[in-house]
C-alpha cells in the first residue's frame, strides 16, 4: 500500500515517511565525498573535468531517487536495481578516470560513495535476497575495478569489498523490523478504535432499552392490562404490541452475530416471555434422536425464533385462548417447528393471510431457505409449521449461517 492510501497519523506511514528522509540523509552524506573529493583536487592523476561530470551525473541520480522516495515511499525493487545499476556504472566509469597510483587515494571517490549510498539498497529491495545479490554486485565490481586500474591482486581489495556486505543488510533488517513494529502498532490501534465502537453502541442500545422499557413499554403494558382501552381487539392489540417490545428490550434491540440463543433455550424462553401477557404456552421435544436441535445454525435459529414470536403473537390477538403449544425436532434432515393452539381457528381459503403471518413468518423462514405450512379450520383451532433443512455432507453450512 502506497504512503498516500494510509491514514496520516499511522504508524506504517509514519515509518515509510522516515525510510524516505533517511534515504535522502545517506545519500547527501554519500555525495559528501564527493564534494570532498573534488574540492581537493581528487589527485594529481585523475582527469578532472570528466570527474566533475561524473560527479554531476551522481548528484542527479541521487536526487531523482530521494524525490521519488519522498512522493511515492515504501521498498520497490525497479528502484533497487536501477540505483544498484547506477552504483556500478559509477564505479567503473571513475576507475577509467584514475591512474593506477592514485586509485586509493580521494580519486576513487566513487568506492566512498556507493559503500554509504548502499543503504538505499536496504531500504529499496523488500527481499532479503535481493539486497543480499546488490551488496555481492557491488562488492564484485568494486574488485574488479581496483584490480583493472591499480593491477593489484584480487585478494587486496576484498577488506574494502566486504564493507558493502555489512551495510545493505543491516540497514534492511533495521527498516523490516520496524515496518513490522508499526504494522502491529496500527493493527492494535485498530482493534482499540474497533472495541471502543462497540462499547459504545452496546452502550446506546442499553440507554435505548432503559428509555423503552421506562417509559413507552410500561405504557403499553398498562393499557393493555386495564379497562383504559375500551374495545377488546384493540385491548388485544396493545398486550401483543406490548409483549413484543418487551421481549425486544430484553434481546437488547437487535441480536448481533454469534449471540443468538440455541433453538432449544431460545423456545423456552419465547414461553416464558408469552406467559407474561397470560398465554400460557407449553414447549415439547420429542425423544431422542429427534430432540438434538445442537445442528441448527445461529441464522436459522433466529429467524425461527423471530416467526413463532409472531405467530404466538397472532395467537394472543385472534385466537380467543390462553394456551398454546411449542414443539421442535429434526425429522428427515429438517428442523420442523410448530405453534398450535386450540383457538377459533379460522378457514385459509376464504381469510386472506394478515400481514403478521405473511411477512414476518412466511418470510423470515423463506429468507433461510425454509417453508411455512397452516393447518385451521373455524373452531378446530391453527397448526403453524416451520420446516427448514439442515446443511448436511451435500450440502454448505455457511448457506445457512
Amino acid at each position: 500500500m502506497d504512503a498516500a492510501a494510509r491514514p496520516a497519523d499511522a504508524a506504517a506511514a509514519r515509518v515509510v515517511r522516515m525510510e524516505a528522509w533517511s534515504l535522502l540523509a545517506t545519500r547527501l552524506a554519500a555525495l559528501l565525498n564527493v564534494v570532498v573529493a573534488l574540492g581537493t583536487g581528487a589527485g594529481g592523476g585523475q582527469l578532472l573535468g570528466l570527474a566533475v561530470v561524473l560527479a554531476a551525473a551522481m548528484f542527479a541520480e541521487s536526487m531523482l531517487l530521494a524525490g521519488w522516495a519522498l512522493r511515492r515511499g515504501g521498498p520497490d525493487p525497479r528502484a533497487g536495481w536501477a540505483d544498484l545499476a547506477a552504483g556500478c556504472a559509477a564505479l567503473a566509469a571513475n576507475a577509467a578516470l584514475v591512474a593506477g597510483a592514485d586509485v586509493h587515494t580521494w580519486g576513487f571517490f566513487a568506492y566512498p560513495y556507493t559503500l554509504v549510498g548502499s543503504c538505499a539498497l536496504g531500504l529499496l529491495f523488500p527481499r532479503a535476497w535481493q539486497v543480499a545479490a546488490g551488496a555481492a554486485t557491488l562488492a564484485l565490481v568494486y574488485g574488479a575495478a581496483d584490480h583493472l586500474s591499480s593491477g593489484q591482486p584480487l585478494w587486496n581489495a576484498v577488506p574494502n569489498a566486504a564493507s558493502y556486505l555489512g551495510i545493505a543488510p543491516v540497514v534492511w533488517f533495521v527498516a523490516r523490523q520496524l515496518r513490522r513494529m508499526a504494522a502491529e502498532l496500527d493493527a492494535s490501534r485498530a482493534a482499540a478504535l474497533e472495541l471502543a465502537r462497540r462499547r459504545a453502541v452496546e452502550a446506546e442500545r442499553e440507554r435505548q432499552s432503559r428509555m423503552l422499557h421506562d417509559r413507552v413499554l410500561q405504557t403499553l403494558e398498562t393499557l393493555g392490562g386495564g379497562t383504559w382501552v375500551a374495545d377488546a381487539w384493540m385491548r388485544d392489540q396493545v398486550r401483543a404490541e406490548a409483549a413484543w417490545l418487551r421481549w425486544l428490550v430484553e434481546r437488547g434491540g437487535a441480536v448481533p452475530d454469534g449471540d443468538v440463543p440455541d433453538l432449544a433455550s431460545g423456545l423456552q424462553a419465547l414461553a416464558r416471555d408469552r406467559a407474561r401477557d397470560g398465554l400460557r404456552v407449553a414447549v415439547r421435544f420429542p425423544p431422542p434422536p429427534h430432540d438434538d436441535l445442537s445442528g441448527v445454525p445461529d441464522a436459522v435459529a433466529g429467524a425461527l425464533l423471530d416467526a413463532c414470536h409472531e405467530a404466538l403473537t397472532n395467537v394472543i390477538k385472534h385466537a380467543g385462548t390462553d394456551r398454546a403449544v411449542l414443539g421442535a425436532a429434526v425429522e428427515d434432515g429438517a428442523v420442523v417447528v410448530t405453534v398450535v393452539d386450540q383457538g377459533r381457528g379460522f378457514d385459509p381459503a376464504a381469510r386472506p393471510r394478515g400481514l403478521g403471518l405473511s411477512r414476518s413468518v412466511e418470510g423470515r423462514v423463506a429468507d433461510v431457505g425454509g417453508t411455512v405450512r397452516v393447518d385451521a379450520a373455524p373452531g378446530a383451532g391453527t397448526c403453524v409449521e416451520l420446516r427448514v433443512p439442515l446443511p448436511g455432507p451435500g450440502r454448505d453450512a455457511a448457506d445457512q449461517r
